[in-house]
């Protein structure tokens, strides 16, 4: 039962996570402060790779709790690819300077 807990609670932090890091990555956007989306972007491979774990600790131990294990796979790749969006996003245009 306790196993059960800590899957669907990591399953619904990380969810909670892509949100706010959704929302966080619009607001910059507008405010066209687009270097704040690499920390973000380092967050969500930091959130991918805790999930991704727990997928493998769930599949390897086969505590029965994976049969929702697409959703997993769902959110891995919504993660990653808002990272590559702010990987993207993020980079800033360089001012040179002519004298």
């Amino acid at each position: 039962m306790l196993a059960a807990f800590i899957y669907w609670g990591l399953i619904l932090i990380n969810i909670a996570w892509l949100a706010l890091s959704l929302y966080f990555s619009i607001f910059y956007l507008v405010r066209k402060e687009n270097g704040n989306l690499w920390a973000f972007g380092l967050l969500n491979v930091l959130s991918a790779v805790v999930l991704w774990i727990t997928m493998l600790v769930y599949h390897t131990w086969g505590w029965g709790i994976t049969q929702y294990s697409s959703l997993i796979y769902l959110i891995l790749g919504l993660l990653l690819g808002l990272t590559v969006l702010q990987a993207i996003l993020g980079r800033e245009s360089k001012d040179y300077k002519t004298t």
